[in-house]
């Protein structure tokens, strides 16, 4: 079967993979619609538990009949930094803070920092949203489609 040393390979190999596939969201000129902030917590908890759960149970079926143990736990490890990272990174599930979500009306600017909240920007506007915009500093109501 597989060696504790080729699982960790394989598992590193395809965290390294998802890592560069789900590089942090940042923004480009034209390319997004908009952005909403998200408190970082809501990011990631129980998309690295999924990842752990799952990490561990694909080491203990790769690892050896007297490794099973060290195989668990690096699948563990693997499988939950894996998950983390795509939970930090996916917008699929976002709650918006206040359900606000910031349009870019005429061309991209830069949204203020915020503590404990990370901006996620986002190609299609979601729907259910207040929608604002920011004119010469000051937010404003976005009654646009």
């Amino acid at each position: 079967m597989f060696s504790s040393l080729k699982v960790f390979a394989i598992a590193a190999g395809a965290l390294s993979l998802i890592a560069g596939a789900a590089a942090p969201l940042t923004a480009s000129a034209q390319s997004y619609d908009g952005y909403c902030y998200v408190k970082k917590s809501d990011l990631a908890g129980k998309d690295a538990a999924i990842g752990a759960v799952a990490g561990g149970i694909a080491g203990n079926l790769l690892g050896k009949k007297g490794d099973k143990t060290k195989s668990t736990v690096v699948g563990a490890a693997v499988g939950g930094a894996a998950g983390y990272v795509i939970g930090k990174n996916s917008h699929e599930k976002v709650r918006c803070r206040g359900a606000n979500y910031y349009v870019y009306t005429k061309g991209y600017y830069e949204p203020r920092p915020r503590a404990d909240h990370k901006v996620v920007y986002f190609e299609d506007r979601p729907a259910g949203m207040n929608y604002y915009y920011i004119s010469k500093g000051k937010v404003r109501s976005y009654r646009g489609h």
